[in-house]
């Protein structure tokens, strides 16, 4: 059995299979393109290649995945494994900046924005290589500044060979995770929101004094006149904790299609800080000042609502708790974990006035139920008996119209698994 996502634009909005992370989306013509680590199941972070997603700038919701862009083959002073990307349109030539797990950082080339990238280089500062990860790139005003860094985020000024980094334009700390800091943390992407320069980040900032040491789950955001600051740590554009038990960081970027605003960001799974899968969403801006609203993670995704009928999988889910998380498992990815009162929840789903049937595919592992919950209010409640085989269950409920908090539940004995849940199927009953 393997339950894809063929529901389209719904998070994570790339089939469930893909692991990709660390998401810097760009309009290039009439296209968003997705440039990203590319993580493998149940490994560590990223890999050894690069994959680039492309869509419609009018439909964010059909996806292309132009395979291999960019591999470890193609850098010739290391092997090691790629860690997140950036890329930029300059002069007619598609530049690939990337870092490697080894701390060296490099830029490759092509004549398409999705590769292949060729031309390996490494970025280099005073004719010595520089060390560090995460690299972001913006041109403004013919200038190219480049940032890159962990916990103390440096920038520079690119030469035009993409390759140099001018000296006497380098500055180091604009953010930082020390004391009294914008907890930064790793992730910078540098954009332009009106006449502001604005940091995304990975940010492990607290609220209490010495503002750092929280899980660097969140995106934050830092904004300034000067694209060298000072910058002023603004506050969070998303934070993904409880997509995962044990989900660790974020890492993603805003942008502007079509007049709207979205960020991209990514969420774990495997109940592990690995595994992890791109999602987005529209976010509110005020570009004139440069506030941006913190968003919540949701299941729509792309998708303006989120029909109660579209809710088919739990790797759809937008938080999990009680220990609840999805994996894949020979092909398929279902919701495990699912100790008495762990679950998943979809945030609001609409209904129609009306009767409602609900089909769970799944694999009891104990004697217990599935609790069906709209409103906080168990809607619909399916008994499960132990067994080795796949089966499907139902029961029917009675939605009230509108968009209602949608969430499974399981109840059984303490310390009890109750099953793998495979699929879900809700519809309208005459």
């Amino acid at each position: 059995m393997n339950n894809e996502n063929n529901i389209k634009g719904l998070n994570p909005f790339l089939p469930f299979g893909i692991y990709t992370a660390d998401g810097e989306p760009k309009v290039f013509g009439n296209r968003v393109y997705l440039y990203g680590s590319n993580d493998l199941f149940d490994g560590g972070y990223c890999s050894k290649e690069y994959h680039v997603y492309s869509a419609p700038v009018d439909d964010l919701t059909d996806w292309t995945d132009h395979g291999i862009s960019f591999t470890t083959d193609a850098v010739p002073w290391s092997d090691a494994v790629l860690y997140a990307p950036d890329a930029l349109l300059y002069n007619g030539v598609y530049y690939l900046f990337f870092c490697l797990s080894d701390g060296t950082e490099g830029v490759a080339e092509s004549d398409r924005p999705e590769g292949p990238f060729v031309n390996a280089r490494r970025i280099t500062l005073d004719g010595q290589p520089i060390t560090g990860i995460d690299p972001s790139v913006l041109e403004d005003n013919g200038k190219i500044y480049y940032t890159w860094g962990q916990f103390n985020l440096n920038m520079g000024e690119l030469n035009e060979d993409m390759c140099t980094l001018k000296s006497e334009t380098v500055r180091t700390g604009l953010i930082t995770n020390e004391a009294g800091g914008e907890g930064f943390h790793e992730g910078s992407s540098l954009r332009k929101v009106g006449n502001k320069f604005c940091l995304i980040y990975a940010s492990e900032y607290s609220a209490d004094y010495p503002n750092n040491g929280a899980r660097p789950t969140k995106l934050d955001y830092a904004v300034s006149d000067n694209p060298y600051g000072p910058y002023e740590r603004r506050g969070t554009v998303i934070d993904n904790d409880g997509c995962d038990p044990e989900t660790w960081n974020n890492h993603g970027s805003i942008i502007k299609i079509n007049g709207e605003w979205f960020v991209f960001y990514h969420a774990s799974s495997n109940s592990s800080a690995y595994s992890r899968r791109a999602r987005a969403e529209c976010i509110r801006v005020d570009e004139g000042n440069c506030v941006i609203t913190e968003a919540s993670p949701t299941s729509n995704g792309f998708q303006k609502t989120l029909p109660a009928e579209s809710i088919a999988s739990p790797v759809n889910a937008r938080r999990f708790y009680g220990g609840a998380y999805v994996t894949e498992k020979d092909g398929s990815f279902p919701a495990v974990g699912l100790k008495s009162g762990a679950g998943f929840s979809f945030g609001k789903a609409v209904y129609t006035q009306g009767d409602y049937k609900l089909t769970v595919t799944c694999r009891p592992l104990e004697n217990g139920s599935l609790r069906f919950l709209i409103d906080g209010k168990t809607a619909a409640e399916i008994p499960f008996l132990k067994s080795d085989s796949l089966c499907e269950l139902s029961a029917r409920f009675t939605a009230h119209v509108g968009a209602h908090p949608t969430e499974f539940a399981a109840s059984c004995a303490p310390d009890s698994d109750l099953a793998e849940i495979y699929l879900l199927k809700i519809e309208k009953t005459e």
